[in-house]
């Protein structure tokens, strides 16, 4: 008879995995691919990404852009958003029942589309806006081709993002557990590493207290702790563990459905990818170990769960993810991995319990500076930083710790570390920094710098407030105060003083800034202003010819602005 105390615990604990609506909305079965080539993802949905899980699937494009992209459902376009960032082009489609299809990082939209973009581009004198329409205004058709798929927006390689979202709600739902949208997937996730986590000064895993970390063996669906490793446990524990779904013929690791913690063949942990919420995307950097990814790139699934997580997708945990062993007894532990498809994959391993319970001196060793506590407001007030940290803004409380540096000759401040990059923020915060001296020139050109690790530094923004720059952050790490007075570059193109670009079809350009980035740029053709899209990841500017080019001579224009507005421009004539 086991005496692990999460069995006297087991309704006090549980978790609701859902507030959604009790409908099961994956029983829609007549949608249509997005694509009309074989489907194969590059990224699968609640992937694990930066501060946020993914909520679509990715859609390899063979290594190319100018694939069709297709309507799923009969419906309207009832959204349209251009951005350098995020999606970059993307298109949303309402549908009468009660859906919402999201097709992002495209190339261009339809013709019909695409003129009506064009014409809001030019009315608004903007590459990036976000357009809304009614009903009957561009409606579509299943199978109708509505885009050409893209790599714009921060895609780092052509594919597809493609969601499926419940309409009342917004939230997202995994395409992959509709029966019309399917891919050839046969194999079995992968397990990498496992972590065992003492959870307070009492626990011990193999005599101390302190994270340990096992490689994994194995394949298909039995995987093990390598060289079967003997694991003594006192006290109260937690897991963590990495792992990837790997698919038919492509090498990709992407992310798993669902992780399953059963202890002596009861469950204690359960988490589920079927449906997400922008609004909890955040608590990403709760559910992993935070500092372990930021060390080694590698995202560790947690067992414990915050107090100060609210991400809906727990199905059911038992005391939120801790396991309290007391007794001397073995107790079997068991993983179970699935993909979306229900491919299973487990880590099975013993752990033998140890009564010894006696407080672990060095345990603290890092609690230097001012105890944060989660659920209070935490402020800093120190010479030359003021930082104001609202309730929640963290998961767990912590000792935060606050360095004042010497500034170096790089700063208009003293450089303020706020403990490190290792503690994840979920809220932002208020900072405000004082200039040490600066003159009345270079006031203006001045801006908050960011660092993680105190070397390289990075435009971070921030307003003049009197004798200070304040902002809002969501980083921990180091700040100071720089100025950029160097306009921006403008750099060679595809065409000079008096080219011929008649067979050019369209113009391009490069800009780049540095130190603070580029804020904003508009181009001119014969003083009128004209629609130039810019690709940020390649600093390029393009103009596709449209009405506004005229035969022969004709003017060019280029005004870039950087985000401590410095200013260049240039001026060519070419010959059409």
């Amino acid at each position: 008879m086991t005496h692990l105390k999460y069995f006297l615990v087991l309704l006090a604990f549980i978790f609701c995995a859902h507030s959604y609506s009790q409908d099961n909305p994956f029983e829609k079965n007549d949608f249509i691919p997005p694509v009309d080539i074989p489907i194969y993802l590059s990224g699968t949905f609640g992937e694990l990404r930066g501060n946020h899980f993914h909520t679509g699937i990715d859609i390899k494009t063979q290594g190319s852009v100018g694939k069709p992209i297709l309507a799923i459902e009969d419906g309207w376009v009832s959204r349209i958003k251009v951005s350098t960032s995020g999606y970059g082009k993307a298109l949303y489609i309402t549908h009468p029942d009660g859906y919402l299809s999201v097709y992002g990082h495209l190339q261009m939209f339809n013709d019909t589309i695409q003129k009506v973009v064009v014409e809001k581009q030019y009315e608004k004198e903007s590459f990036e806006v976000q357009l809304f329409f009614e009903k009957d205004e561009l409606p579509v058709r299943k199978g109708q081709v509505v885009a050409m798929s893209g790599n714009t927006g921060s895609s780092i390689g052509p594919h597809l993002h493609f969601e499926i979202r419940d309409l009342r709600s917004q939230n997202p739902l995994n395409p992959l557990l509709f029966n019309t949208i399917k891919i050839n997937d046969y194999y079995r996730p992968k397990i990498k590493l496992l972590a065992i986590y003492p959870v307070d000064k009492f626990s011990t895993i193999n005599g101390k207290n302190d994270t340990v970390y096992f490689d994994i063996s194995g394949w298909g669906e039995n995987h093990r702790l390598r060289n079967n490793p003997t694991i003594n446990i006192s006290g109260s524990i937690s897991f963590g563990i990495a792992t990837y779904d790997l698919m038919n013929d492509i090498p990709n690791k992407n992310g798993v459905y669902s992780n399953k913690v059963y202890v002596d063949n009861n469950k204690v942990f359960d988490i589920k990818m079927d449906r997400l919420s922008f609004k909890t995307g955040r608590y990403i950097n709760s559910l992993i170990d935070y500092s372990y990814y930021k060390k080694s790139k590698t995202r560790l699934i947690r067992t414990q769960v915050d107090t100060n997580n609210m991400f809906k997708n727990y199905v059911n945990v038992i005391n939120n993810g801790i396991i309290t062993i007391d007794d001397t007894l073995s107790h079997n532990i068991r993983f179970e991995i699935r993909d979306a498809y229900d491919n299973l994959a487990s880590l099975e391993f013993d752990v033998i319990g140890n009564k010894s319970r006696k407080e672990i001196k060095n345990s603290d060793v890092n609690r230097v500076g001012i105890l944060f506590k989660y659920n209070n407001e935490n402020n800093l007030f120190e010479e030359g930083i003021k930082a104001e940290f609202p309730v929640n803004t963290f998961y767990q409380s912590f000792y935060f710790d606050y360095q004042k540096i010497k500034k170096d000759s790089t700063a208009y401040s003293s450089i303020h570390k706020l403990h490190n990059s290792f503690i994840p923020v979920h809220k932002y915060y208020n900072l405000s920094i004082n200039f040490d001296s600066i003159s009345d020139s270079l006031l203006t050109k001045a801006f908050i710098a960011y660092s993680e690790d105190g070397l390289d530094y990075y435009y971070a923004g921030g307003i003049i407030d009197g004798k200070a720059l304040k902002a809002k952050y969501r980083k921990l790490g180091y700040y100071k105060i720089m100025v950029d007075t160097i306009p921006p570059k403008i750099g060679e193109g595809n065409f000079k003083e008096a080219s011929n670009v008649k067979a050019f079809g369209k113009l391009s350009i490069k800009i780049s800034d540095s130190d603070s980035g580029i804020k904003s740029y508009r181009g001119y053709l014969n003083d009128n202003w004209i629609l130039m899209e810019y690709d940020p990841k390649n600093e390029l500017l393009i103009y596709n010819f449209d009405k506004n080019i005229g035969k022969g001579e004709n003017t060019f224009r280029l005004e870039v602005i950087d985000n401590s507005d410095n200013f260049i421009d240039y001026e060519c004539s070419f010959i059409n």
